[in-house]
């Protein structure tokens, strides 16, 4: 099996010119139903599906993703991604482990002491039958501290000797899922800031998943997408959080008119916009929620710095009004929507570069690079209950 997130499926993509190049040709190559294959079957993948060849099966598998960008962490994600785990799960219980993301290697003879072996494997237990006693046969191993960030079981499961955790078949799977999960997010995550790049045919395949998702989730999905809602102040990026408590004057500017106005409006009324060219008025139907529940946070913010900024620039309310795209104003309509643009967030990189006191990652933003981003991940971490990230 060709693992899609390993050195092969890497080598591959790379001969295509990169990522992005690879998404731009996987058009001419497969077509949206030969993607949508690989999530619409029921009780178990289409054989043609699991049988495909490398490219093909390569080329799908990212068309998906692709796609994905539009929406990342939404159930689509969730569908593809858990479609396409049974699929290369099947194939891993019938192949073999060459080539994986995963740092496993096949272990050596003598390498587990006999009197351990017999204890693991149960070799003394005469009535355990052939397939039973594959399934406890330990041939493989990791290192230790690439096994335990992958692995949710009970280490008492693990045979551990010399830094390296031994593992069954069984076991090496499960870690290899775990590793793809997270890889599968971070992929959405970096595809996400080249959406508005990527042909039509993603717009078309994405609104089929969305079908697919929806009539699979029915009432689930209503709930558990990432959709407007409230602020949750407490999954913010370290970034956001350090602007809104306010800071010095050489950042003002910057943290409250351009990182603030943008990340908060986006984040409460269209934190999936479907391209970067959005209005509001595309996304709202009453103006209200801006001048009740983002404009407040963004004046208490300007208020915390030293010194207040609208206390030194009156006049910086109206920019922030322009940077939500309805022009130089001091009291908009919904209908001067669109006078100007509607800011995205800076990415992290902008950030890094115009605000460096502001970017003090945590253990979320690793792999993001956008703050919006960050916060659809840290809903989605929550609806999934515990909010551990990878």
């Amino acid at each position: 099996m060709m693992d899609p997130f390993g050195a092969r499926a890497r080598e591959i993509i790379g001969e295509f010119g990169g990522i992005e190049d690879f998404l731009m040709k996987i058009p001419m190559y497969t077509t949206v139903e030969e993607a949508l294959e690989r999530i619409t079957w029921e009780d178990e993948p289409p054989e043609e599906v699991v049988e495909l060849d490398d490219i093909r099966d390569l080329m799908s598998f990212y068309a998906l993703l692709g796609a994905l960008s539009h929406s990342p962490y939404g159930l689509e994600m969730e569908l593809v991604r858990d479609k396409n785990l049974v699929i290369y799960v099947k194939r891993l219980s019938k192949g073999s482990f060459e080539g994986l993301s995963i740092n496993v290697r096949r272990i050596k003879e003598g390498e587990i002491p006999e009197k351990d072996r017999l204890i693991l494997e149960k070799l003394r237990y005469r009535e355990i039958g052939d397939d039973e006693r594959e399934k406890l046969r330990i041939g493989y191993k990791m290192w230790l501290r690439h096994f335990l960030p992958l692995w949710d079981g009970s280490l008492r499961e693990i045979y551990i000797r010399n830094s390296w955790a031994y593992l069954r078949r069984e076991e090496v799977i499960e870690v290899w899922k775990k590793a793809y999960e997270r890889s599968f997010e971070r992929a959405v995550t970096i595809l996400y800031d080249i959406r508005d790049e990527l042909p039509e045919f993603y717009d078309e395949l994405y609104s089929r998943i969305k079908s697919v998702a929806e009539e699979k989730f029915k009432e689930r999905f209503k709930l558990g997408g990432v959709s407007a809602g409230p602020l949750r102040f407490d999954l913010f990026p370290p970034c956001v959080k350090k602007a809104l408590e306010g800071v010095g004057s050489g950042m003002r500017n910057y943290a409250i008119t351009v990182l603030l106005t943008s990340f908060l409006s986006y984040a409460r009324i269209c934190p999936t916009p479907p391209s970067k060219n959005i209005r509001v008025k595309d996304c709202i139907k009453d103006i209200s929620i801006l001048e009740k529940e983002v404009l407040p946070v963004i004046i208490e913010a300007g208020n915390r710095c030293k010194p207040p900024l609208f206390e030194d620039q009156p006049n910086e309310i109206k920019n922030i009004w322009y940077h939500l795209g309805f022009g130089f104003t001091e009291r908009p309509s919904l209908e001067d929507s669109g006078n100007s643009t509607w800011y995205f967030p800076p990415n992290c990189d902008k950030i890094r570069a115009n605000a460096p006191e502001l970017c003090r990652p945590d253990r979320y933003c690793r792999g993001i690079k956008n703050p919006l981003t960050y916060y659809l991940r840290r809903l989605y971490l929550e609806r999934k209950g515990g909010g551990e990230g990878g």
